[in-house]
């Protein structure tokens, strides 16, 4: 499990309009870099407030950790160059890859697309407009 931090979010996530879950604005603390066969910046994010298991059948267990990744070729989360950023949003199914940072298309789930932003009054603004 992933350590407290006392640090600044990275950045604000909401999925409004796409899944209901991840409407209300999620802090982001990226915690590190990920990589597949296709790409290597996935970006691996702790969120505040986690998002309840309840729904993927992990009953008394919250989603703590995220991976997003650009939905625009040719752009990055490492740094962000353009405000809001499209991005996919995927659930981690096998927690082996928090160790080796690399993982195949069966460990982890998409499960939405969204947009993150700078400010959580950016991200709650736009969340408010659905």
């Amino acid at each position: 499990m992933l350590q407290s931090h006392s640090n600044r979010p990275d950045y604000f996530l909401t999925t409004v309009g796409e899944f209901s879950e991840l409407a209300a604005p999620r802090a982001c603390f990226v915690k590190g870099r990920l990589h597949n066969s296709t790409r290597n910046d996935y970006a691996l994010v702790e969120i505040e407030p986690p998002l309840s298991g309840q729904g993927f059948g992990i009953l008394g267990q919250d989603i703590i950790c995220l991976l997003l990744s650009t939905k625009i070729k040719g752009e990055t989360l490492f740094p962000i160059q353009q405000w809001p950023s499209p991005v996919y949003v995927a659930r981690i199914l096998d927690e082996s890859i928090l160790e080796t940072l690399s993982f195949k298309a069966n460990q982890v789930e998409v499960i939405a697309w969204g947009f993150v932003y700078p400010s959580f009054e950016e991200a709650a603004n736009a969340a408010s407009q659905f």
